[in-house]
């Protein structure tokens, strides 16, 4: 049974839980003016009762700041969830809510079993600093720290925290990232992966042919030439007011013909398939769209969605993050390095001229010009 004991006026109740085995406080919030119960702040606990007052005097200071004391039991994970299930009017588009559902994986990944009433700014700074450390765009962590200031707004309007801690957490300095080349083994060990037939033939084709992006999850079955073995880009996925609509070219040197490799014959002709049963599966509730990266019901696939499922891939094969511009700069690191011309490399990626070229890819164009003795060697020989 518990012992009873008061505190002086002011400082609310404090009794001995012998069950427990500490002191326990809590504080009168006074009357409900509807119902007339007395309402009281949620219990504090300490090993001694001056602990455990000073606990309350926290609670009191909470209270007279705030108008109200928070609950102690909700955690960040639960209010970042509650946000997401129940998003602002604005979050209308898939493309959106996966991006925020992104950001809320990252943090409660970080800080989800935190308690929001003990988050503090030095944790969220840490979120904050991590992620620069990590290489995030200084756009992808400004937009993790909105989604965790809404988030604990929305729980301070319903009484759930006093103060929003996020809110005046700081950004950090985050230079921009500086785009990758993956090596051989790298795109080996993403490729030894279980993949779907419409993963093996995205990142196939991407880093194999070097398309943008948007050329890629634009692309349709009729640039596509399986009997003379060539892919043509000509057009991009874009953004418009009503989702997302093929669009034109970054340039008019962007529309090019490139000849497949046979991995990626492969992997398109087994995509082929897949898509010929999803429209036999539909039937009339099959889109249509015509184009070779659409998901299971023939829709355009956001490349924002698109972009989280490569880089689960990634972390799957154990190869660190990526973005999907890198595949392209994979594409172009490896043909350099085998000694392909920039000249030609400029070409393969439809680039205006070679000068785009290098200024682009300077980390991954090779630094050894490898023509002039491969001319010289087979003319002469390699022997002295």
């Amino acid at each position: 049974m518990a012992s009873k004991r008061r505190g002086r006026r002011g400082e609310g109740t404090v009794f001995y839980d012998k069950a427990r085995g500490c002191y326990v406080g809590q504080l009168s919030l006074g009357r409900n003016p509807e119902t007339g119960e007395r309402k009281r702040s949620p219990k504090v606990y300490a090993p001694t009762a001056e602990e455990c007052r000073a606990e309350l005097r926290k609670l009191h200071r909470e209270l007279e700041d705030t108008g109200t004391v928070a609950r102690r039991d909700t955690t960040v994970a639960m209010a970042v969830q509650a946000m997401l299930d129940n998003p602002p009017a604005g979050w209308k588009s898939p493309n959106t809510l996966a991006v925020y559902a992104d950001h809320g994986e990252r943090i409660e990944a970080a800080l989800g079993s935190v308690k929001l009433a003990r988050l503090t700014v030095g944790q969220v700074d840490g979120l904050l600093r991590q992620m620069a450390r990590d290489g995030y765009a200084r756009r992808t962590i400004s937009a993790t720290r909105s989604l965790l200031v809404r988030s604990i707004h929305r729980a301070e309007r319903d009484g759930l925290v006093g103060r929003n801690v996020a809110a005046i957490a700081e950004m950090p300095g985050a230079s921009a990232r500086v785009s990758r080349a993956m090596t051989d083994k790298q795109v080996g060990k993403l490729l030894a992966l279980d993949l779907t037939p419409w993963w093996r033939g995205f990142v196939v084709t991407g880093v194999m042919l070097g398309l943008r992006p948007g050329e890629l999850l634009g692309l349709r079955w009729e640039d596509i030439d399986f009997e003379a073995g060539v892919l043509r880009v000509r057009q991009s996925l874009k953004r418009d007011s009503g989702g997302l609509a093929p669009g034109g070219l970054k340039t008019a040197r962007s529309r090019r013909t490139l000849l497949m490799p046979a991995p990626v014959r492969t992997a398109l002709t087994a995509l082929k398939r897949e898509q010929a049963g999803d429209r036999l599966r539909l039937g009339e509730h099959y889109a249509g769209s015509g184009l070779v990266l659409a998901d299971s019901a023939g829709r355009p696939v956001w490349p924002q969605i698109a972009q989280r499922g490569f880089q689960k891939l990634c972390g799957q094969a154990g190869i660190g993050r990526w973005q999907l511009r890198e595949m392209r700069h994979t594409f172009v690191s490896q043909l350099s390095e085998a000694g392909v011309d920039v000249e030609e490399i400029a070409d393969a990626c439809g680039h205006t001229n070679s000068n785009v070229t290098r200024g682009t890819y300077r980390h991954q164009l090779a630094d050894v010009v490898a023509a002039p003795a491969m001319v010289f060697d087979t003319k002469y020989g390699a022997s002295s």
